[in-house]
C-alpha cells in the first residue's frame, strides 16, 4: 500500500488538470471524459471494435489501428471516439515513421472536426521499475502530444496522461505482448 500512496498527489494533480481543461463543471465529468461512463445518458466506454461507424453506444470505432473515423456524430456531445494506436520502440518516446503517418492522418482529422478533444495516454510493457514506467508512459505522451501540435493542433485540445505498465493491451511476458504494450491510445471526446 505504502507503494501507491506517493501516487496519490500526481493522481490528483493529473485529474485536476484535465478538470480544469475539459471545459468540465463536475468532477464527475472530468471523469467521465478521461475513462468512460457506464451510466448510458453519459456514453459508454470506449470500445475498440473492428467495425465502423459507432462500436457500442455513443462509442464511436474504427476500421484498422491505421485509420481515423470517418467523422465524429453530428450534434451529439459527451461521445468518444477511438483513434489510431501509436507503437513505440523499447524503452523510447521518439515516434517512428510509419506512425507519424497514423499521427499525420489523425492531425487531418482533429482538424477538420474542430470539436473533437484528444486525450493521450501513455503506456509502457512490464519491464523496468513502476517509476520508470511511469515517466516513460508520460514521455511518450508528451511526444505524441508534441508531435500533434507541430501539425497544427492547439495545444489546449490535447490532454496526456501516464499509466506506465498498469493497463497492458496484452497479458504476456514475450516480445509479441511487449511490442503491443509499448504504446500511446489516442481517445477523442466530442
Amino acid at each position: 500500500m505504502k507503494r501507491f500512496a506517493k501516487y496519490v498527489p500526481l493522481a490528483a494533480l493529473s485529474i485536476a488538470l484535465v478538470f480544469s481543461t475539459t471545459g468540465c463543471e463536475t468532477l464527475s465529468c472530468t471523469w467521465d471524459w478521461l475513462f468512460g461512463s457506464d451510466d448510458p445518458a453519459a456514453g459508454a466506454p470506449v470500445d475498440t471494435g473492428a467495425g465502423l461507424g459507432t462500436g457500442g453506444e455513443g462509442v464511436t470505432g474504427f476500421g484498422t489501428e491505421n485509420t481515423v473515423p470517418s467523422r465524429p456524430g453530428e450534434g451529439e456531445v459527451g461521445k468518444q471516439v477511438k483513434l489510431p494506436t501509436i507503437y513505440l520502440a523499447y524503452d523510447q518516446f521518439t515516434i517512428g515513421t510509419t506512425q507519424q503517418a497514423k499521427l499525420e492522418e489523425t492531425a487531418d482529422y482533429l482538424i477538420k472536426y474542430a470539436n473533437v478533444k484528444l486525450l493521450v495516454e501513455g503506456h509502457c510493457d512490464e519491464r523496468g521499475s513502476i517509476e520508470y514506467n511511469r515517466a516513460l508512459g508520460e514521455k511518450r505522451a508528451i511526444a505524441v502530444k508534441e508531435y500533434l501540435v507541430k501539425l497544427g493542433i492547439p495545444e489546449t485540445r490535447i490532454s496526456t496522461i501516464s499509466y506506465g505498465e498498469d493497463k497492458p493491451a496484452v497479458q504476456g511476458s514475450d516480445e509479441s505482448a511487449f511490442s503491443k504494450n509499448r504504446r500511446a491510445e489516442l481517445v477523442g471526446s466530442y
